[in-house]
């Protein structure tokens, strides 16, 4: 992966690259180069949180592999992956101010700005992953765009992370009672916040660059995951307890801001488009796949359960009112619309 042309992987110090985003500016960012590279090919910067042998990662490397080829190898993507940019909120800020190219993260994160997104991650809504990215392509995917468009964000794909199940170092979960008192790592999210109050649980807000070393030191007894990122992260070696909940169907949102879009020419971002239409077309057709090797190693490193039927109900029922607090600030239209879709 280090020798691909259109890729370079680069350590940046945090406070280095958010003081340089800050003086630079959209002048950093993409189809803006300074005097000194006028005439040299237009990089793309990509931040963003997972290490380099996940499948997101790979991905990124096709999308850029691809527009390299689409445009001649005159626009080039410099990929800084493992939060080398910083947190999560600090990448996304940097997109949105258009001092970093691109980056990703899943609604929950993204409803820090665009409060509606919430929809996506109330608990036991999404039915199947197969139902989603029909939708996200369809006319609730057009509404996210607009929605991220008055945001300031440009969403032009997504990727699938699955089902995010509970993890803990404590006890299998079984029923809403096994919950009690747990302290989990959640996103920072009010829903997130309210979902797992709801089931009894303790939930602390935490970027995921903090999450082992605080499993590790008992700051948390645990959290929730997709369970390729469970692997990816080696969140295993410090957590026993996988119980396959599957209380939200997660996906990455990738954008750029909306002033960089603006300034690419039509034929650059056709050109963005097509890119990222090539990898998204793998990616999710290979998550699946992912999803259940993932499954089937895990087994052999974790104690694993399912939660029967009728426990299911238990925590659907215990949650139900999280929906409820959470309508109007997602808005009744929104939200009947991805249920309808997702449901």
């Amino acid at each position: 992966m280090k020798n691909r042309k259109s890729t370079k992987l680069a350590a940046v110090d945090r406070r280095d690259f958010i003081k340089l985003s800050l003086a630079t500016g959209a002048a950093a960012s993409f189809g803006v180069s300074a005097p000194a590279i006028a005439q040299q090919a237009k990089t793309v910067r990509f931040g963003h949180m997972m290490p380099i042998d996940s499948i997101y990662h790979r991905a990124i490397l096709m999308f850029a592999d691809e527009l390299g080829k689409l445009s001649g190898n005159k626009i080039k993507v410099d990929i800084f992956p493992a939060s080398q940019l910083g947190s999560i909120t600090e990448m996304m800020q940097s997109v949105q101010a258009g001092s970093l190219t691109m980056s990703m993260a899943v609604p929950a994160w993204y409803s820090n700005f665009i409060k509606p997104i919430d929809a996506f991650t109330l608990p036991y809504l999404v039915s199947s992953h197969e139902k989603v990215l029909p939708a996200l392509r369809g006319q609730l995917g057009k509404e996210v765009e607009k929605m991220a468009d008055g945001a300031g964000f440009k969403v032009f794909g997504y990727w699938l992370l699955g089902g995010r199940h509970i993890v803990n170092k404590l006890r299998p979960v079984n029923t809403p009672d096994d919950m009690k008192g747990m302290k989990i790592r959640v996103i920072n999210s009010q829903v997130y916040m309210a979902a797992f109050r709801a089931l009894g649980a303790n939930p602390v807000a935490m970027d995921p660059s903090e999450l082992y070393l605080a499993l590790q030191q008992g700051v948390v007894d645990g959290f929730e995951y997709p369970l390729p990122d469970l692997l990816s992260f080696k969140l295993h070696e410090v957590a026993k307890f996988l119980s396959l909940d599957n209380h939200t169907t997660d996906i990455f949102l990738i954008s750029t801001s909306t002033k960089t879009w603006a300034a690419m020419p039509a034929e650059e971002q056709a050109m963005v488009n097509q890119a990222m239409k090539t990898a998204m077309d793998w990616q999710w057709k290979t998550q699946p796949v992912e999803i259940a090797n993932a499954l089937t190693r895990l087994r052999t490193l974790m104690t694993v359960n399912e939660i029967s039927p009728a426990n299911k109900e238990l925590f659907i029922k215990q949650t139900a009112a999280v929906h409820t607090q959470f309508e109007p600030s997602i808005g009744k239209d929104f939200l009947a619309l991805v249920s309808k879709e997702l449901k």
